[in-house]
């Protein structure tokens, strides 16, 4: 392109991108103001978000365990209690003083606006309002082994479940409870809200910790501190942008908090990579002899096709996410969505802007430029890649040996669902969960039964549930079953049956047991020994739902939505994938005017990320290099949504370094004709870039793998792993030698496509074969 006459008439010079790389030169200071009005008043917007986030969103919707969890908590005492407080004395629970006080907090907690029901070891299900004559019989179960803990037990209303200001309440007047006892606070909602608060603190974490080390990388990218300062503009845009749509969905939706964390990652990757390219062609284009405005609009036409056809890929691929009936995942694909059209809007409008209004004084200012030059001359990517097609089949073999070994240890991943060992070791609530299991070992294991629409009206109802009851209460690993007829315990009733058409007398111990007949129907909950996401315990799963019931029987509780939402994932992957796929074909069919090379960048990627799948289960649920990527829990399992979310984010960010190259490699061959010489040209050109962008996203990468969350650690790390591979293997190594194998056929597409797909007028008429091609000048260096 060197060389080329700056003819107005000529094809990098028309076109929609063309047109508006004009109205964007001439308006350069009204885009500006408005990029940054749009700042400012998004950033104002979204003031405050972080409250409105939930940590949840893992669980399934549209599920036999989504609707078991949804009919129990319209009961009170219904389902596994949200919030449980920890009430520890200095000698025994069943102290005066110890019962005094815990009487207390209890029916302090009873008034708390949006709690619904309380148990306790000391007041019973019903408490003292509702005792008689004599106050109630301590429940055992509620009391620890040792004898210094009582357990506390919190039901909220329905329609604030998901709202931890309930939750902050009610810890703030557990905290103040009377001598002698001192509470802690476990459950589902307690780990919720520390999920939360550690979130907000690792995002601010990871701003401090990246933006000084990116600043530094992009000056030693861009050459000076004004076009330094280009990327971080775009990400503003987008990451503030994004933060106050996510602002407004939360009104209508549930979002997850996770999907501000990871925005803010990819919005900065993506922000860096399209502002690079622009750049980059614009100093191009400018050492090739065009004057500024016509370097900044042939900059924007080649580069901007780029930018377009790379964010069109990463939202196909997070686009798919809405498959997934999971609010987590939906979260992320939204916010993915907007940050990645908003990234790619801003850079394609601000870029070009900011280059015509600062000139020279933005882009032309190179401190490094001296020793750029010195890298471009010694064409050291260019003899790369000339070496390994002299040795193509060997370099493909060894490559492909080295990712087929680091994705062994992936054959033996093991599914899970994080719980309260996602947060730090150190955490308070990890810490009262952990004691929980101790103390209270029929705690935080249950299974729930229910049977909608169905009642033990009449002996026949009665004795059908009590047979009922009896045959689950049974089953190995079951440690106790409760239901309207009683107490079982391998399968016998312990103490005298009861009568759910009967009505109790105040102090029978049957009156408690009314709970389990609520309208929508009868429920049974089972205490089970094996932890939620073992073996056995999953084995015990099956073994309930393979018993036969009075009425056909729905299954809830931890165990029951781990499986349901697998299930629901693996049922739903084939169909994701499958649109990732004919997404990233048919865009990169366009761009490219290729069969084999849309196939094969699809099939590199995904052993490549198959690769980083191996070392994902290596480090996290094996536990290595614990010591490298900083210190967590390991479980022996991985999170269900580990491996899905890292796929769509690293997919996204290989297939950008990806297009890059392929657009640098058809630029050269439509010269050259000449595939050999066109893959080291391309390379030459294109690796200064990715590998300029690689660092800087893995410093964004890095500073995220700080976050004391494990599963944010695992995804930062994941897709760290993943462009490090990208950029060191895949692109340098795997790539020129699958061109050279692939010969002549990577340029092959049949006459009736040819004939349908538009030409583009992007890529030069062809040159000779032998005609000299300069060296690409990049602006940019590793």
């Amino acid at each position: 392109m060197h060389g080329e006459p700056a003819h107005p008439d000529h094809p990098l010079d028309r076109g929609p991108l063309a047109v508006l790389a004009r109205w964007t030169v001439r308006r350069n200071r009204l885009v500006l103001a408005a990029a940054a009005l749009f700042a400012v008043v998004a950033g104002l917007l979204s003031s405050g978000v972080s409250a409105h986030l939930g940590a949840g969103g893992w669980i399934a919707g549209d599920t036999h365990s989504a609707r078991v969890r949804g009919m129990l908590g319209e009961v009170p005492h219904g389902g596994m209690p949200p919030l449980l407080l920890l009430a520890r004395s200095t000698g025994s629970v069943d102290d005066a003083a110890a019962r005094s006080a815990g009487t207390r907090l209890v029916e302090g907690l009873r008034h708390e606006p949006g709690v619904t029901a309380v148990d306790s070891y000391w007041t019973g299900p019903l408490g003292p309002a509702a005792k008689g004559p004599s106050p109630p019989a301590p429940d055992p179960l509620l009391r620890s082994t040792d004898g210094r803990t009582a357990l506390i037990a919190l039901w909220f209303d329905a329609d604030h479940r998901d709202d931890l200001d309930v939750t902050e309440r009610v810890l703030a007047r557990a905290a103040r409870a009377d001598e002698p006892l001192e509470t802690r606070a476990a459950g589902q909602s307690a780990v919720t809200r520390a999920l939360q608060l550690h979130s907000e603190r690792d995002l601010l974490r990871m701003e401090l910790l990246a933006m000084p080390a990116t600043l530094v990388l992009l000056l030693l990218v861009f050459g000076s501190i004004p076009a330094a300062l280009l990327p971080l503009a775009v990400g503003a845009v987008a990451v503030t942008g994004t933060t106050a749509i996510l602002r407004a969905l939360v009104a209508v939706t549930p979002v997850s908090a996770f999907a501000l964390s990871l925005t803010t990652a990819v919005g900065l990757a993506l922000a860096v990579d399209y502002s690079l390219f622009i750049v980059a062609r614009y100093r191009e284009e400018t050492a090739g002899g065009l004057s500024h405005d016509r370097a900044l609009i042939r900059a924007t036409r080649t580069a901007g096709r780029t930018v377009i056809v790379s964010a069109g890929t990463v939202a196909a691929a997070l686009l798919t996410l809405l498959l997934f009936p999971l609010v987590l995942l939906r979260s992320l694909a939204l916010a993915g969505l907007s940050v990645v059209t908003l990234a790619a809007t801003a850079s394609l409008l601000i870029v070009p802007a900011a280059l015509a209004c600062f000139g020279e004084r933005l882009a032309g200012r190179d401190i490094l430029a001296r020793r750029r030059r010195a890298a471009r001359s010694s064409a050291r990517w260019h003899t790369l890649a000339t070496t390994v097609m002299r040795r193509p089949l060997a370099v493909f073999t060894v490559t492909g040996t080295l990712l087929l070994l680091l994705a062994l240890p992936f054959r033996d991943v093991v599914l899970s669902l994080s719980d309260e060992r996602a947060l730090p070791a150190g955490s308070p609530v990890a810490r009262a969960m952990q004691d929980l299991r101790t103390g209270f070992p029929q705690v935080g294991t249950e299974v729930d039964v229910v049977l909608p629409d169905w009642h033990p009206t009449g002996r026949d109802g009665a004795a059908r549930l009590d047979a009922y009851a009896r045959r689950l209460s049974a089953l190995p690993g079951v440690q106790g079953l409760r239901t309207a007829t009683g107490t079982y315990l391998k399968g016998a009733p312990v103490g005298a049956l009861c009568d759910p058409g009967a009505a109790p007398a105040a102090t029978s111990p049957c009156t408690g047991l009314r709970r389990f007949t609520p309208p929508a129907g009868t429920w049974l909950v089972i205490s089970a020994e094996p932890l939620p996401y073992s073996p056995r315990g999953i084995d015990l799963l099956h073994g309930i739902r393979a018993q036969p019931g009075p009425a056909p029987a729905l299954t809830g509780g931890v165990t029951a939505e781990f499986l349901d939402t697998r299930d629901v994932v693996l049922q739903r992957l084939p169909g994701a994938l499958a649109g990732v796929a004919l997404g990233t074909l048919a865009l990169l069919l366009l761009f490219t005017r290729s069969l084999f090379l849309p196939v094969k960048a699809l099939v590199i990627n995904v052993l490549s990320l198959t690769a980083t799948f191996g070392a994902m289960v290596f480090i996290f649920q094996q536990g290595h290099l614990r010591r490298l990527v900083g210190d967590f829990t390991v479980t022996g399992t991985t999170d269900l949504m580990l491996p899905l979310i890292s796929f769509f984010l690293a997919f996204g960010l290989s297939m950008d370094y990806e297009i890059l190259l392929l657009a640098r490699i058809s630029e050269a061959y439509h010269r050259t004709r000449d595939t050999t010489r066109a893959t080291a040209e391309g390379l030459q050109a294109a690796a200064p870039l990715f590998t300029a962008s690689a660092a800087v996203v893995l410093v964004v990468l890095l500073a995220l793998a700080a976050t004391e969350v494990a599963m944010v650690k695992g995804i930062a790390v994941t897709v760290a792993l993943s462009v490090v591979l990208d950029a060191v293997v895949i692109r340098p190594l795997l790539v020129p030698a699958v061109m050279k194998l692939a010969g002549a056929a990577n340029w092959y597409l049949p006459a009736f496509l040819r004939r349908r797909l538009p030409r583009h007028p992007e890529l030069p008429p062809p040159r000779h074969p032998t005609a000299p091609v300069a060296p690409a000048d990049t602006g940019a260096s590793t």
